[in-house]
């Protein structure tokens, strides 16, 4: 079956044609494998492979026939299977070696041809030229009907509607309509605005071909369409027959999928060697074995594009796991974008979220993208997710659920595809059993868990930590330091860290600024051994007698079951069997 009854076919059953304009073999048969209904073959598609932009092929870098011919036979026919292939050709009508080449073709079982590459892709003045030296558009209309009386069907390429109709009425058997360059585009609104042009201009050439009187079935080739989600809006806004691509099948699937996958090999690459030195993994400084089993868990759940709960104590670095998730997952070429739930006011929230349109509300003086738009195709980290209110966690739950927003003050629905990763400092369980956050989007959070430790259970992690900001606070504030005495880490040994790495690192931060010696004293750093429950983030119990009766207390209203009072305390069982022994008690 030729390409021209395949699309009719297609068509009366209502459904439209992939063509994929291959440049490599590995392409071709990744192409067939998966369903491709068409393969075309042109010389853009060598120059891709070779790792320039299609437009290459407009250059005089060589015989466009040659490359055309090479590249059926090495790398399209033996993967093509019974794929109908669309092939290039070039030249004016009747040559001798342009008529060696199509029966070269004819006999590689080739059926319909294109002129390519085709003067409509070029315009000013030297369009102006080679149109009047006969080499435009009415020459490749002849040498496509003198390809048609040899046999074969032809497939010209389209960029206006006076080209769609001059095509139609000379008898293309199909036409193929050029929304434009392919080029990913990252700006929502931008890819919108190019979309609708795209879908505008694609259905003037249709119309034009329609006028014609002419059945001919069309293929939409190229332009912003590079998404299925694109591709839906291209068959809901138009009536063409299928969408045929070359770089958006290759070089932008390549360039991202390279890309991606180096930057992931380097990035273990960057942690092997950093295991090597036991340093940790990316920002995250730390060889004890909490952080050890961390980091696995990290690298191994990245990859897998899941909804990721970060649950650890303010201070012990969520944020730092999010990006680093981010960055070792396929998404890591896109937006990482973050919101602390907890710094919204209610009214804002949804705004926030979803962005707002012009006039929504006093103060919207004009339209802004949402964090889920700006997200889009990347990851969104939600920080302190536990503090939305009951409001919040429904309008959060509808957009994941549906995977689309909608701006406030806007009726247009827009699609995201955005990988969530939120972080809360309470337990979000505890707080679905109390009844206090949303089961169904805890579940569609919490798809997998990973709790970042406290310093106080990370052992030796604490010099670690040390040196590393004592390393940066040397670049950042242009100091010499060369670490801390001996009596300022035995301090820092001691200290409960209510506020975990973040209380170390400015604990260290003012003692670089109010010291003047290279050798920090931590002179006016004064440690408090317990986190006492109650008295709120970040303050800690004082020493001495309070503290002892604090751990006291925590036995007692646990009658005497040790894990549950170091639960109450927010320590390990370890850390409260060496706080007893201190208390002298058993």
């Amino acid at each position: 079956m030729g390409p021209r009854d395949l699309l009719l076919k297609l068509a009366k059953r209502q459904g439209r044609a992939i063509g994929v304009v291959a440049g490599s073999g590995e392409c071709a048969r990744a192409a067939v494998q998966a369903g491709a209904d068409l393969l075309i073959g042109l010389s853009a598609g060598v120059y891709r492979n070779l790792g320039h932009a299609s437009i290459a092929a407009y250059l005089p870098f060589g015989n466009a026939n040659a490359q055309t011919e090479g590249l059926l036979r090495e790398h399209l026919l033996p993967h093509a299977g019974t794929c109908p292939i669309i092939a290039g050709l070039f030249g004016p009508a009747e040559d001798p070696e342009l008529a060696a080449y199509l029966d070269r073709l004819k006999a590689l079982g080739v059926q319909a041809v294109t002129h390519w590459p085709s003067v409509g892709q070029i315009d000013g003045t030297l369009r102006a030229g080679l149109e009047a030296e006969g080499r435009g558009l009415a020459a490749e209309i002849e040498t496509l009907r003198w390809a048609r009386a040899q046999g074969f069907e032809t497939f010209p390429f389209s960029f206006t509607p006076d080209e769609a109709a001059r095509w139609a009425e000379s008898g293309a058997d199909g036409i193929v309509l050029v929304m434009g360059v392919t080029q990913g585009i990252e700006d929502l609104q931008e890819k919108r605005d190019r979309l609708q042009q795209a879908f505008k201009d694609l259905n003037l050439m249709q119309e034009a071909v329609r006028k014609s009187g002419r059945e001919v079935p069309c293929l939409a080739y190229g332009g912003p369409v590079t998404t299925p989600e694109d591709l839906e809006l291209l068959f809901r806004f138009t009536n063409v027959e299928g969408f045929a691509g070359g770089s958006v099948f290759e070089r932008l699937p390549l360039r991202d999928i390279t890309g991606t996958t180096v930057r992931r090999f380097k990035s273990i690459a960057a942690a092997a060697a950093s295991a090597q030195a036991e340093t940790g993994l990316g920002q995250m400084v730390g060889r004890s074995p909490a952080m050890a089993e961390l980091f696995g868990l990290i690298r191994r759940v990245a990859p897998y594009d899941v909804s990721v709960l970060v649950e650890g104590e303010t201070g012990s670095g969520k944020e730092l796991v999010a990006g680093q998730i981010h960055r070792l997952s396929s998404r890591a070429h896109q937006s990482f974008v973050t919101l602390n739930c907890g710094a919204l006011p209610e009214t804002l929230l949804e705004s926030e979220l979803f962005g707002h349109e012009k006039g929504a509300f006093t103060g919207a003086e004009r339209r802004r993208q949402g964090k889920f738009e700006l997200a889009h195709r990347g990851s969104l980290f939600l920080d302190e997710v536990a503090s939305l209110s009951a409001h919040g966690q429904v309008a959060l739950l509808r957009a994941l659920q549906q995977r689309e927003i909608t701006r406030v003050g806007g009726d247009q629905v827009i699609p995201v595809d955005v990988r969530v990763i939120a972080a809360s400092n309470v337990s979000l369980s505890e707080m679905v059993a109390q009844g206090r956050f949303r089961a169904d989007l805890y579940h569609r959070l919490n798809q997998i868990s990973l709790n970042v430790p406290p310093l106080r259970e990370r052992g030796h992690d604490l010099r670690l930590l040390v040196d590393d900001s004592v390393n940066r606070l040397r670049i950042q504030l242009n100091k010499r330091l060369v670490g801390l005495s001996p009596r300022f880490m035995e301090k820092l040994e001691v200290h409960a860290w209510p506020g975990n790495v973040r209380e170390l690192q400015h604990a260290i931060l003012h003692a670089a600024l109010r010291e003047d010696g290279p050798l920090l004293e931590g002179v006016h750093f004064q440690p408090q051994r317990v986190i006492l429950q109650g008295f709120g983030a970040g303050e800690s119990a004082p020493r001495g007698d309070p503290w002892k009766q604090t751990v006291l207390k925590a036995l007692r209203d646990a009658r005497g079951n040790k894990s549950r009072a170091a639960t109450a305390l927010g320590v390990t069982r370890k850390t409260l069997y060496a706080w007893l022994r201190e208390c002298g008690l058993p």
